[in-house]
Parts: C-alpha cells; sequence; structure tokens
C-alpha cells in the first residue's frame, strides 16, 4: 500500500478493531472519493468518506479537558489523505494558488513532488525532469521542500554526500530550474532552506534572500543566495558553536543539529535548536554576519529531537521543543525573540509520549504543531518495562487561535484512525521509524492545518518497514487559523 501508483490514492481508513487490541488489518478499504470545493484549489477537506481519525479533544494547556458545549462544538475532525507515493522526512508547503506541495521518493531511486489541487483528494507528479522525462533528482539523503509564502517560489531541495542538488520554480505548469551544487560549500548534513526579505542586501532577480544552514557536526552553519537560489555564499560566523555557551570557551560538544529555520518580516532570522539539552534560538538581525544566542526557557529539552520555530506578520515568534519526559512545550516572545513566555504543555490530553513535535503560525496568536503521539507507554522514560514492539503511534495535530489569551484554548486530535496507527515500535527521542529526523506542518491559505507525516503501519503492521506510504494529515471544520 505504500506504492499506490495506478490505484485510487484516498483511501478509507476506518478499520473496525478496538483500540485496545491495536492490530492493524492486512488490508485497507479503497473508495471512490467526490472531489471538495468549489473550484480547483479549494482545500476545505470536508468530504466524507476520506480517511479519518478522532474528534478532536479541546483542552487547556497541561491537559484539563474542557467540557463546555460551547467550545467543544467548534472541535474539528481528523482526516487522512494518501499521497500515493512512499516518504521519508516529509516536508510540505502550499502555492500562490492553493496548491499543496510534498517531497516523496519511491524504492529511494527517485524524487518526487507531487501537487493536490484539491486538499489531499488527488495528486499528481510535478517533479523536476530530464530531457528524457526522468525525475531530475534521483538520490536524496534528506529531501527537503520548502515554499516561499512571499513569492509563492518553489524550492525542492535534496542533499547527497557531497552537497545539495536543488530545483525551483515559479509556476509548477512551466519547467523548473536546477542548480545541482547548491549548499554553498560541500559534505554538510541535515539541512534547511528558508527565505524571506533582505535587512541590508540587494537581491538580483528575486524579491527575497534565500538561506541554507546546515549541520556541520560542531557548528551550525548558513549561507545565502541573493539570486533567487542561483548562487550561494556563506553568511558569516556560526548560528551554534558546539560549546553551551556563545562558542567563547567551548565546553563541552553539543553538536551542530538544528530545527528549520525562519525569517520575519522584517528580515530577521530564526535557528532553533536544542543545545546542550536545553531549548535555545539563534537570532540574527543582520541576514546571518552575526547572531544573538536566546535561551527560550529553563526546562530541559530531550536530546536529539529538533525544536521548531515560526514567526508571524506583527513579529511574534513562537518556538516547540520536547521537554525531558517528550512532551511538547510552546513558548512565545511578543517581542521579536528578545524573551520568552512560560511555555505551555500542549499535547492531547492522555499522551504519554511524543516526538517530531514541528510548528506553523497563521494570523496572530494561531498556531498548528504536528507530531506523533502515543498513550501505549507506561512507566518512566528510563525504565521502560513495555514491549516496545507494540507501541502504537498516531499523527496528532494541536491547533489554537488565541495562544496569547490567559488560559488559552487548544483542539487536538489524531489526523488517522487510532485503530490503524501510522507506526509501531520504538519512535523517539531523535528517530522514528521512517519518519527518521522530521516532520512538517503548514496552515493553508484557508487557515486549515495540514502535516506531512509518514506512515509505516501499511500491510502487515509489526514496527519498521522498508515502504513506507507518504500521507498528510488535517483538522478540518475547526477555528480558521488565518
Amino acid at each position: 500500500m505504500s506504492n499506490l501508483e495506478g490505484t485510487p490514492n484516498t483511501i478509507e481508513r476506518t478499520l473496525p478493531v478496538p483500540r485496545l487490541v491495536r492490530l492493524c488489518l492486512s488490508f485497507a478499504v479503497v473508495l471512490a472519493l467526490g472531489l471538495v470545493g468549489s473550484f480547483p484549489g479549494s482545500i476545505s477537506a470536508t468530504a466524507s468518506g476520506d480517511g479519518s481519525g478522532d474528534r478532536a479533544v479541546a483542552h487547556h494547556a497541561g491537559g484539563k479537558v474542557i467540557k463546555d458545549r460551547s467550545v467543544t462544538s467548534k472541535a474539528p475532525d481528523g482526516r487522512i489523505y494518501q499521497v500515493g507515493k512512499d516518504a521519508i522526512e516529509p516536508t510540505m508547503g502550499f502555492t500562490k494558488a492553493g496548491e499543496m506541495v510534498y517531497t516523496a521518493f519511491e524504492s529511494n531511486t527517485s524524487i518526487f513532488v507531487m501537487r493536490s489541487a484539491d486538499g489531499g483528494h488527488t495528486w499528481d507528479d510535478k517533479s523536476p525532469k530530464l530531457p528524457s522525462g526522468q525525475a531530475a533528482h534521483r538520490l536524496s539523503v534528506d529531501p527537503y521542500i520548502w515554499v516561499d509564502e512571499w513569492t509563492g517560489r518553489i524550492f525542492n531541495i535534496d542533499l547527497t554526500v557531497a552537497c545539495s542538488y536543488m530545483s525551483y520554480v515559479d509556476d509548477l505548469e512551466t519547467d523548473w530550474t536546477t542548480n545541482p551544487l547548491a549548499c554553498g560549500r560541500p559534505v554538510n548534513d541535515h539541512q534547511s532552506l528558508f527565505g524571506g526579505p533582505p535587512v541590508s542586501s540587494t537581491p538580483i532577480g528575486y524579491d527575497n534572500l534565500v538561506y541554507y544552514c546546515w549541520n556541520d557536526v560542531a557548528t551550525s552553519s548558513c549561507s545565502k543566495s541573493i539570486d533567487g537560489g542561483l548562487t550561494f555564499h556563506p553568511t558569516g560566523t556560526p548560528a551554534f558553536y558546539p560549546a553551551d555557551d556563545a562558542g567563547d570557551d567551548p565546553v563541552r560538544d553539543c553538536g551542530g543539529l538544528h530545527g528549520h529555520g525562519v525569517v520575519g518580516e522584517d528580515g530577521t532570522v530564526f535557528l532553533p535548536k536544542e543545545h546542550c539539552e536545553q531549548p535555545w534560538a539563534s537570532i540574527s538581525r543582520d541576514e546571518g554576519l552575526t547572531w544573538e544566542h536566546v535561551k527560550v526557557a529553563d526546562d530541559t529539552a530531550v536530546w536529539g529531537p529538533d525544536p521548531s520555530v515560526a514567526v508571524d506578520a506583527k513579529g511574534n515568534v513562537y518556538y516547540v521543543y520536547l521537554d525531558e519526559m517528550r512532551m511538547p512545550h510552546l513558548a512565545v516572545s511578543r517581542d521579536n525573540g528578545k524573551t520568552w513566555g512560560k511555555p505551555m504543555m500542549i499535547a492531547a490530553p492522555g499522551l504519554t509520549e511524543t516526538v517530531h513535535a514541528t510548528l506553523d503560525v497563521g494570523k496572530p496568536g494561531s498556531v498548528a504543531i504536528a507530531y506523533y503521539g502515543t498513550d501505549d507507554v507506561k512507566g518512566k522514560i528510563d525504565k521502560r518495562t513495555y514491549p516496545i514492539d507494540k507501541v502504537a503511534w498516531d499523527g496528532f495535530i494541536t491547533m489554537s487561535d488565541n495562544v496569547f489569551d490567559k488560559d488559552p484554548i487548544f483542539y487536538s486530535g489524531t489526523v488517522n484512525d487510532p485503530k490503524d496507527p501510522l507506526t509501531r515500535g520504538d519512535c523517539g527521542p531523535r528517530r522514528c521509524q521512517d519518519a527518521v529526523d522530521f516532520i512538517d506542518v503548514v496552515i493553508s491559505p484557508d487557515g486549515i492545518p495540514f502535516a506531512a507525516f509518514a506512515d509505516s503501519c501499511t500491510v502487515p503492521c509489526e514496527g519498521a518497514k522498508t515502504m513506507t506510504a507518504g500521507v498528510v494529515g488535517s483538522l478540518v471544520r475547526g477555528p480558521k487559523l488565518q
């Protein structure tokens, strides 16, 4: 089921198995689904018959369930859509036309850009092509797609052993431009591609700057492009050093792995990192020439998972990390990253462990966080006694449109049917089966949260699989986040 080419690519996930049994069936039910929306590009995913998860639960930070009918009546429903290709470390975005794009792969020999113009119901292949018609991107250690929200340009970048292979396009009905040496410096890992308005540079042929940051093993370094991705040049000092201070006197090696970066409306660059077991942000207000290191919270952040950062149009900055019990916490800065409010634990009530929490923001105060979660884990993290190979993990989205309130309301729900989990076995703290290092979440132009997951619980469902289906999950009919 992980390679659905030639079959309908919307699959019903309603499987009649009690949650306590937590066994996957050998087959999923294939349904013919009607398209939703009044025009192409509509992403109001509300049709019955889509694969579906639970009704979301309304709760406050910390997991206190809300029972007030005026609140619970607004709870969204989970949905899941099959992309029709395999996936590892899936990322996604929305074009200016409201189309969804998703990075996928097949048998680890070709990298694909898949497009959906109807909210995930159907997908077609819009990948960069060679003159022969074959996929231009044939190998990726780390696949990655990013859409510039200001310009709509789509960047597809794949890490090779030596550098990165990047293609970009402004209109999916036209040909891609390909740059086979996009990294700015050979030999790098765990890349992040992002961009936004310049501060001092004058872009050439493109409105925004494009940043490429990567793991140097000991440091986190960045390069930038002023010509829309044609060429990249080093920015300045590393965003993070291997020490648990600013880097003047290294004390211990805290590594260079970091989360995905973002750029604010004023050109400020934010790069998140679990640094020496604490949540930090490296902030540059001069296009990466210099960096300010800000501790987001005094909590212990579990080693390994990428924290996530986002910034809204008013300069409010949002940061998600996992604490030592592997539960997602949201912290917010109202002064462009200088100071941070008290973190809020925002996981769905009843969960005992999560991994790969990632964040996007819409209008000020509106957030969506996607992650894998389980309620199968019992006991302390460092004293596991449960059968790890039987632990089932679902795909969750938590959303809120009022995080600035004194006691914000969150809605959390599974995108998949809990009877059919997305993966089973050991998941985290660093890697989760075939999702590997990270997943993605994006708020659509309509204000609906969509998340890119990897479904390794295909037939049969017993731990990690060599073939993993690419899926997109959503919470529909809830508060609009844009």
